[in-house]
């Protein structure tokens, strides 16, 4: 139940400072999950998960409200992708998933160093 609850309260934070300019906020979610949450197999996967949400959600909305369909195939032209308008999509997603998923690392990889060594 505890992990349930920062994982929620983790997405939300990231997707309101998404939603309010600060892309870079999946990353310090991915952190506090990554500090929080004593197990690295958990925390990092949810770390990731939570950046994927904070770009996916406010993108999603995006797409049902305006249709996003030829302004991605025009950022595709512009990258050199002739008319393969999900490339940029996906690559804007894969960024979001990263920001979380290299916070929650780097947090593991901190707490692993400085914790206390079994004697």
């Amino acid at each position: 139940m505890r992990i349930a609850v920062l994982v929620l309260t983790g997405v939300i934070v990231a997707l309101l400072g998404v939603l309010l300019g600060a892309w870079w906020t999946p990353f310090f979610v991915g952190a506090a999950l990554g500090l929080l949450i004593e197990r690295p197999a958990v925390a990092i996967p949810l770390g990731t998960v939570s950046g994927l949400l904070a770009w996916l959600l406010p993108l999603a909305g995006a797409q049902l409200r305006y249709g996003l369909g030829q302004t991605s195939i025009s950022l595709a032209e512009i990258m050199g992708f002739d008319h393969q308008g999900a490339l940029p999509v996906v690559l804007t997603l894969f960024v979001g998933t990263l920001l979380g998923l290299t916070g929650a690392w780097l947090a593991c990889a901190v707490r692993m160093l400085v914790r206390p060594q079994p004697r």
